[in-house]
């Protein structure tokens, strides 16, 4: 079994890809694992906790996400 130190506080919402696992915590961060190699391949932080976060299904290198100061944050990136 794998473990990663993913995170400094806990995950508030882990979203799942056909190539990608998203995780974002109270830490304010949301970040991005290669699904295969377990690989950490993105980070973005947020001016808050982040609250919630949904991947758009017809394209999944696309999220939104809302942190504890009430901002919506619009995300992509390429594979």
């Amino acid at each position: 079994m794998l473990y990663l130190q993913a995170h400094s506080d806990r995950i508030s919402v882990l979203r799942l890809t056909d190539s990608t696992i998203i995780s974002a915590s109270y830490d304010r961060t949301v970040k991005l694992w290669n699904r295969d190699t377990k690989n950490q391949v993105g980070l973005f932080v947020c001016g808050g906790p982040v609250l919630i976060l949904e991947v758009n299904p017809q394209r999944p290198t696309e999220l939104v996400c809302s942190d504890g100061e009430r901002k919506l944050y619009f995300l992509s990136w390429r594979e």
